[in-house]
């Protein structure tokens, strides 16, 4: 029976032939079960810790493995909170796994995430940071290694830690409003209550804004548009290479094109999407069909015009989400992206109207000008695209909620807050308020591991790979 008592140890470098792999060994006798098998055993066994050593591993014959490095570290100064050894070796597997095999002898093999479990139970990290351990492992952007880095130094802790403080003080006030609501005591300020407890749902909602969303799951946009406006050529150019077949004919692209770029170190999934027109042919009728989809369900949409193009949508698109473009300005004479007035200048040469409007004044729309010839044809483009769904350009040094989990979390606590503030607005009584404002500490004491079921630990650690 596996119990939090046990030794145990794994491989935690990645399969394969590389320069160096490391085994790790964490428990009360990782120290004992290496000196067995370590050449160097006395002065290991004496050594303090965060110390190195180098000597020959040998297996239970005696036979020598490999000469190996060894650094010690001793409860409670270790990754785990435990008496852990990292043992460094060459990097054949073979190697490694002699080495694992003859500790098995004398421990058991770590279960997936049980070094970063450990050192949660242990005190050495709470659950926020745990859980950015395999975020940084998996994290595929500078954005999201970032934000993960941010979460294991403790910037989300902290202020998670700050508003639940502020929460337990307004729910303590309600209470004692309660407990001592039959004597002849002052009341409490309720406008002061309320404006404090409205400032801490303030705060959880700048926490919870979408850009930690987007730093997770990436930002889905939609290239649209009328067929040979250069949609596939902008895709591309987002690529940095010939991804889309590109032709001057008409309906070229039939079905959509996805593929995932990094802009600015935020992850983004990228449409290229069949041409928008009038056709009775069945096949490029179903690619429409699929771009009216993708719109719908996309977070930013490129909409690609020209002065042909038809402005009018489906009630069903929000406009809000629509970025306008026009390419290929280097075929109007620009060889750099224009200045504002020079842009504006041009547009309104073009006589350009919506089809709603009931004046014959020309509109000047905000479309963004776009080449992928000039050499800074796109960076209009791409800060447009940054700017439509205000993310921080800086997310150093700063809380970010990019974990599903922590999102679910903390909207219930968003919801919870909510209802103290309705509880106070309707003049409920106190203990409404202080009920509602214990539900919304409890959802943030849940992300921080403060409440934890072993049901809730499993799930969040069975996705870490074995070695952490």
């Amino acid at each position: 029976m596996q119990t939090l008592f046990d030794t145990i140890c794994a491989v935690i470098t990645p399969p394969g032939h590389s320069a160096v792999a490391m085994l790790r060994i964490s428990g009360n006798r990782s120290i004992e079960i290496v000196c067995r098998f370590f050449s160097n055993h006395a002065k290991l066994q004496k050594a303090a810790s965060h110390t190195m050593h180098y000597g020959t591993f040998r297996d239970n014959a005696g036979t020598a493995i490999d000469d190996v490095v060894c650094l010690l570290y001793r409860a409670p100064h270790s990754y785990t909170g435990e008496d852990s050894i990292e043992i460094s070796c060459h990097g054949n597997p073979l190697i490694a796994n002699r080495i694992l095999g003859t500790l098995l002898g004398h421990a058991r093999m770590a279960t997936a995430g049980e070094f970063t479990r450990r050192a949660f139970l242990n005190g050495k990290m709470d659950l926020t940071q745990a859980e950015a351990v395999a975020d940084v492992i998996s994290a595929t952007t500078i954005k999201s290694e970032l934000a993960a880095l941010m979460q294991i130094k403790g910037y989300l802790a902290t202020e998670l830690k700050n508003l639940l403080q502020r929460i337990t003080t307004a729910r303590i006030k309600m209470e004692l409003a309660i407990d001592f609501s039959d004597q002849d005591l002052p009341q409490i300020d309720l406008d002061t209550q309320r404006t404090q407890i409205a400032a801490i749902l303030n705060d959880m909602e700048l926490l919870g804004s979408e850009g930690g969303k987007y730093i997770r799951d990436g930002i889905r946009i939609c290239l649209a548009g009328a067929p040979n406006l250069g949609k596939s050529s902008i895709f591309n150019a987002l690529l940095k290479e010939n991804r889309a077949i590109v032709t001057p004919h008409p309906g070229t692209t039939r079905d959509y094109i996805e593929e995932t770029i990094a802009l600015d170190g935020y992850p983004v999934v990228v449409y290229d999407t069949a041409g928008i027109r009038n056709t009775v042919d069945e096949i490029e009728q179903m690619g429409i069909t699929r771009t009216h989809d993708l719109m719908q369900s996309a977070d930013i949409i490129l909409y690609l015009l020209d002065q042909d193009s038809s402005y009018e949508f489906s009630p069903d698109f929000n406009e809000e989400r629509m970025i306008w473009v026009w390419n290929k300005i280097d075929l109007a004479g620009f060889n750099g992206l224009p200045s504002q007035e020079d842009w504006e200048r041009y547009l309104m040469s073009l006589q350009l109207r919506l089809p709603h409007e009931v004046d014959d004044e020309p509109i000047v729309m905000n479309i963004i000008p776009c080449s992928t010839v000039l050499p800074d044809g796109l960076t209009a483009l791409t800060d447009a695209i940054l700017s439509k769904l205000s993310l921080p350009r800086d997310i150093e040094n700063r809380p970010l909620i990019t974990n599903t989990r922590h999102l679910a979390a903390l909207q219930r606590s968003r919801t919870a807050i909510q209802a103290a503030l309705q509880a106070m607005d309707c003049d409920a009584g106190y203990e409404f308020v202080a009920f509602d404002l214990i539900e919304a500490s409890s959802a943030l004491e849940e992300i921080l591991g403060v409440i934890s079921t072993d049901d809730l630990l499993d799930s969040i650690f069975t996705n870490f790979c074995i070695g952490k």
